[in-house]
C-alpha cells in the first residue's frame, strides 16, 4: 500500500493496517505524538482502531524534550 507519511511517500508492507501498527512499524514511541489522517486529528484511543487506506496523507509529529 502507498501512502503520503509527512509529505513524502512511503510504501507499507501488507502488515500495516492501522496507524498503531504504521507507527510501531516506524518505531515510534506514542508519548508525545500527534498523529493526523488525511487532515483530521487521531486520537491516541483510536490509533487500533483507525486503519490506513490507499493513498492516505499521514502526518506524524512528535514533541521534542529537553534544553
Amino acid at each position: 500500500m502507498k501512502i503520503e507519511l509527512n509529505n513524502e511517500p512511503v510504501s507499507l508492507s501488507d502488515d500495516t493496517k492501522s496507524v498503531a501498527e504504521l507507527l510501531a512499524d516506524r518505531g515510534v514511541k506514542s508519548g508525545g505524538t500527534a498523529v493526523s489522517v488525511n487532515n483530521r486529528i487521531v486520537r491516541h484511543s483510536d490509533w487500533e482502531h483507525t486503519m490506513l487506506h490507499e493513498g492516505d496523507r499521514v502526518v506524524i509529529i512528535t514533541a521534542a524534550f529537553g534544553g
